[in-house]
């Protein structure tokens, strides 16, 4: 089948790949401008929301999906998708380390709860990190340009927004295309998505992190306490993010700069220099579960939407789970 896909951020990519195994011609439809929310991602692989000290919903699936899908991806590419080591949160005091310790105790926790470490930073503040075993990081920009330019070479990838999309007689026109499916891969706000589907329960969250760097000694862990601390492998480091539900259209903000040094300050006492600030906004939605599925009336319409910030860690299960319907209502 010829395969239409509207985005080429996580969800999008994700499901490229699903449909390239599957074996269709794949068409990936996205402006390639790399300013959405996918290309500034943190790409954290994580089964812990480690704010708040609970599992990924369906975390224990999303894992073992990621790790098979992220092999065969890099086996096609031939190359390096993640940074270095995994995540560790930052234990301010022993009440905090016996609660980590704790959560070792819990049958579902348990296969993510790793040793605690001391900290390897002179500048850091807390009592010792705890390390989340299977995490890790993927390098969102480098997978997403890299499977951009297989998909150019192997299949067809247009460059272009999307201003024209119709449905008719068991096809689909996208551009002028005709195709036999399509899969709408939008993020926020979805226009494509909400005009065949209806509104979506979107609650976008405006999210800003900096990029900085200091002179003194380097960190080589992804840390977590309120905000995160990630090292990009070039002496550089991505620190935030903040969540806002508002002026979703503003740029880089000061407040938000002022928010992630105050709080960056709180338990990592070297000095730092911005070197520079992006924003994005996450296509979340209000009860933070992700959206897919295929038209009613239109069996050859499906859409991904609503990854949030766990694109990196949902994507691989969620569009096999799409691909997966449709192969079931072909007969494949």
């Amino acid at each position: 089948m010829r395969i239409g896909i509207l985005g080429q951020g996580l969800a999008g990519t994700a499901l490229a790949w699903q449909a390239h195994w599957a074996g269709h011609s794949v068409h990936i439809f996205d402006p390639g401008s790399q300013d959405g929310a996918s290309w500034v991602a943190a790409g954290l692989i994580n089964p812990i929301v480690l704010k708040r000290k609970r599992l990924v919903q369906d975390a224990h699936h999303h894992m073992a999906t990621m790790d098979r899908f992220y092999a065969r991806v890099t086996s096609e590419l031939k190359t390096s998708l993640f940074y270095p080591g995994p995540v560790y949160e930052v234990l301010p005091d022993g009440t905090s380390l016996r609660a980590w310790e704790d959560l070792a105790l819990d049958t579902a926790f348990a296969p993510f709860i790793g040793p605690c470490h001391p900290l390897p930073h002179a500048d850091l503040k807390g009592e010792a990190l705890g390390e989340v075993l299977q995490s890790r990081r993927l390098r969102v920009p480098h997978y997403l340009a890299a499977s951009r330019s297989f998909f150019a070479r192997e299949h067809h990838v247009h460059s272009e927004l999307v201003t024209t999309l119709t449905l008719g007689d068991g096809r689909v026109q996208l551009q002028g295309q005709a195709l036999d499916v399509c899969l709408l891969a939008e993020g926020y706000p979805g226009k494509w998505t909400e005009s065949f589907f209806g509104p979506l329960p979107f609650a976008p969250t405006r999210g800003e992190g900096l990029r900085i760097a200091w002179d003194g000694e380097p960190i080589t862990h992804a840390l977590h306490k309120n905000i995160f601390l990630l090292p990009d492998g070039d002496g550089r480091y991505q620190a935030g993010s903040t969540y806002a539900w508002d002026q979703l259209d503003a740029g880089a903000s000061e407040a938000a700069r002022e928010e992630i040094l105050t709080k960056l300050q709180g338990w990592f006492t070297q000095a730092v220099r911005v070197e520079n600030q992006w924003v994005g906004v996450r296509p979340t939605m209000q009860d933070r579960q992700p959206r897919w599925g295929w038209h009613p009336a239109h069996p050859h319409l499906g859409y991904l939407n609503g990854l949030g910030s766990r694109g990196a860690l949902t994507a691989p299960a969620l569009s096999q789970r799409l691909l997966e319907a449709l192969e079931t209502a072909s007969g494949s």
